[in-house]
């Protein structure tokens, strides 16, 4: 009995850890995986996707390298306030006023920086604010409700009714033909 082994299809994979190793790093500099997949050598996006499903490892490497590229992000704006200070202080002792177009620009270049930290690394960098509720003993936040009713537009048999069946009492008529209310 002849045994058909079936050979796989497509081209074999190129990855390795080395190639791995290189990925990461060029993302720990900054580099987006869309640019870095655009280099010469490099696998397509659609391969790189492949590659973290079918390797964790990879997967876990490259989140870390992008949480690591938040501080190059975070590190590249401080230095650029840093310079912009410095400029602004020599022209402040030269008694000059700085151009208002180098201003704005390096204020766009910090806001971008500090934008892609937020979007590589948000526990750290970014502007989202986490709230968590706890009860008094830690464990869950326990609800209260309650309801207010304006009682000041009834009238006052309409109270008596409505103290009535909120305490169980039960109404009785005499002979006379007023109600009475006698108590259970």
């Amino acid at each position: 009995m002849a045994t058909s082994t079936k050979k796989k299809m497509g081209r074999p994979t190129r990855y390795s850890h080395e190639l791995a190793d290189i990925i990461c790093e060029l993302i720990r500099s900054g580099k987006s995986e869309r640019q870095i997949c655009a280099m010469k050598g490099m696998p397509s996006i659609q391969t790189l996707w492949v590659w973290k499903e079918k390797y964790p490892e990879f997967l876990e490497q490259s989140a870390r390298a992008r949480a690591d590229s938040a501080d190059f992000y975070n590190d590249r704006r401080m230095k650029k306030a840093e310079e912009l200070y410095e400029i602004a202080q020599r022209h402040l002792k030269a008694g000059e006023s700085i151009p208002k177009g180098v201003v704005e620009a390096i204020k766009v270049s910090i806001q971008e920086d500090a934008r892609e930290s937020g979007l590589r690394d948000d526990s750290r960098y970014g502007d989202r604010k986490r709230v968590a509720l706890i009860g008094a003993d830690g464990g869950a936040v326990k609800v209260e409700t309650r309801q207010q009713y304006d009682l000041s537009n009834l009238s006052v048999s309409d109270l008596e009714k409505l103290e009535a069946l909120l305490n169980g009492i039960e109404e009785s008529s005499d002979a006379g033909g007023s109600k009475k209310m006698e108590s259970s």
